[in-house]
Formats: C-alpha cells, structure tokens, sequence
C-alpha cells in the first residue's frame, strides 16, 4: 500500500494489527510492525520523509521503538487509551510525539493541534502511513472512550485526510483497531471503518464545480 501510494498518490490496506509489534517480538494482537515495513520500503525507494499518523485508540509504543534511530520517520501518535505509552523518543524535536486523550471533548481538539503543530515543524512529508483506528468508538469494548460517536470519527476521518492532501505528496491508510462487543455489533464495525474508506475516497468521487 506504501509503494502503490508513492505512485498513485492513496491507497490503502484493508488490514489491523500492527502498531504494537517490536523488532524481536510481537505484541498486543500485531506480529509485525507494518507501519515501519512499509515506511522503510518507501524510503528505499527513494522517500525522503515519511509520517506514520496514529489515531487507533492505543498507543503506538511498538512503532516508537522502530523509528526511534531513524530521523526520516516521523511519528504523531493521538489515542484515548495508555495501553503501549511510550516516552517522546527524539527529544525536542517534535518527531515522534504521544497524546493520550481522556475526555471526548478534546479528541478532534487534540489531533488537529497535533496536525497543526506537525506541519509547522515539518510542512510536507513525501509519504503520510495513516493507521485509522475505530477503536476510539464509545461502543468499543477495547478501548473506546464514552462520547466519541460516529459523527466524531467521522469529522475526524475527513480532517485526517484533508489535512494529508494538503501535506503529504501521497497517503497510504490501514484499517487497525476495531473490536466486537455488546455495544457494537459486526455490521456497526463495517460501517466505521467505511468511513476511512469513503473520505480517503473523496477527492475521486467530488463533483467538479460548475
């Protein structure tokens, strides 16, 4: 998905599990750190810069400890759940850069500060990996936070990507956290996740202006 975006621009993976994988173990449902395999691969190939974008509801601590020595990859991780925190690894920087949220209220907040503050420290990476959890979702029984509905996400989801338009020659997105429970059935999942889908979608699909 990495490399496909490089060359058309988005893409995307209809895969999880990723973020919390080390580089000799596997951790938290995730075998291998996808998210660095595939910034690593596009720096091969000629990236200059690439940011993993973070918002599943916990943390990346896997990620962290992966990119930590490589000074190309930038990480902007906002969860609503501590499970995997890690440190801000590259000092003063900004690179690599945790936010635990918990009040909803403060999520969309939070991730466009975060966005915002990214972008004034570095306006334009080569490649965005975008892990796009849904579960933040109050009806996720792992990890979600009561108040962030289906609407939040979904302001969020077209921030993310508007924001990625804007700052990065290219966007790759995986589907990462989502999880079935008593407050929210398979087909409510599905429906979360089409919403990564439909924004990352967007700019192919808008109606050109009369």
């Amino acid at each position: 998905a990495a490399l496909e975006a490089l060359r058309g621009g988005i893409s995307g993976s209809l895969s999880s599990g990723l973020h919390h994988a080390r580089r000799d173990y596997g951790a938290g449902f995730c075998t291998f750190n996808g998210l660095v395999i595939g910034a690593q691969a596009a720096l091969a190939v000629g990236a200059g810069s690439v940011l993993i974008l973070d918002l599943d509801a916990h943390c990346g601590g896997g990620t962290a400890s992966l990119v930590r020595e490589e000074p190309r990859i930038w990480q902007i991780d906002v969860a609503v759940c501590s499970f995997d925190a890690y440190a801000n690894l590259a000092g003063d920087d900004g690179r690599i850069r945790l936010r635990v949220v918990d009040r909803a209220g403060e999520y969309l907040g939070a991730i466009e500060a975060a966005l915002a503050e990214t972008a004034r420290l570095m306006p334009y990476f080569d490649l965005c990996l975008y892990n796009a959890g849904m579960d933040p979702c109050e009806g996720c029984p792992t990890g979600g936070l009561p108040g962030i509905t289906r609407e939040i996400l979904a302001a969020r989801e077209q921030m993310t990507f508007a924001w990625c338009r804007e700052h990065a020659a290219a966007t790759a997105f995986v589907l990462a956290g989502g999880y079935i429970g008593p407050g929210l059935d398979e087909q409510g999942l599905v429906d979360l996740h089409r919403l990564t889908l439909s924004a990352a979608a967007e700019p192919a699909t808008a109606s050109p202006a009369l």
